[in-house]
């Protein structure tokens, strides 16, 4: 029964990173140029976002689970150190450089978009910014803010068992 359960978890966990993905591709996907003038009736990117939301939250904790699991009881607590700091770099550095992109993305849709004509009122999540939201770095920034608050934890319960001994 136990091996089963590993599996249907397993299953789960395939299915909802594969649906985790699919969501960040098709926001990705739908990004428009800065310089084209439509409207529309909002950001259609977003949409899968908010269906498949549980699917992410499943995604993010099962990925946190599987991975305090296996640091736990794989690896020793230098290398979990270093493990922690490599993601928090890994994260500073994705999000300097998204904010970054973001801002001079802000800087060009005020210049060549005639709907925007103060830059301090373009919003930062918009359809024309999606491809600087939502694409492969950022769900990179996803999996390293996961394997951060494994990290975190597993070097905390190999802290509390190294003083409990």
């Amino acid at each position: 029964m136990k091996k089963l359960t590993r599996y249907l978890y397993f299953i789960i966990y395939m299915l909802s990173t594969v649906l985790t993905i699919g969501a960040f591709i098709f926001a990705n996907l739908t990004a428009i140029s800065p310089t084209n003038n439509g409207g529309g009736n909002g950001n259609i990117g977003l949409f899968p976002f908010f269906f498949l939301f549980p699917f992410i939250i499943v995604f993010i904790a099962m990925s946190i689970s599987y991975m305090h699991e296996f640091m736990y009881s794989n690896l020793q607590k230098g290398i979990i150190r270093m493990t922690v700091a490599g993601s928090l770099l890994g994260i500073i550095l994705i999000v300097s450089t998204t904010l970054i992109r973001a801002i001079q993305l802000k800087s060009l849709l005020a210049e060549v978009n005639p709907i925007y004509h103060e830059e301090s009122k373009i919003p930062l999540l918009s359809i024309y910014s999606n491809a600087v939201f939502f694409n492969f770095f950022t769900f990179t920034l996803l999996i390293l803010l996961c394997l951060f608050i494994s990290g975190m934890m597993a070097y905390k319960d190999k802290k509390k068992s190294s003083l409990s001994e």
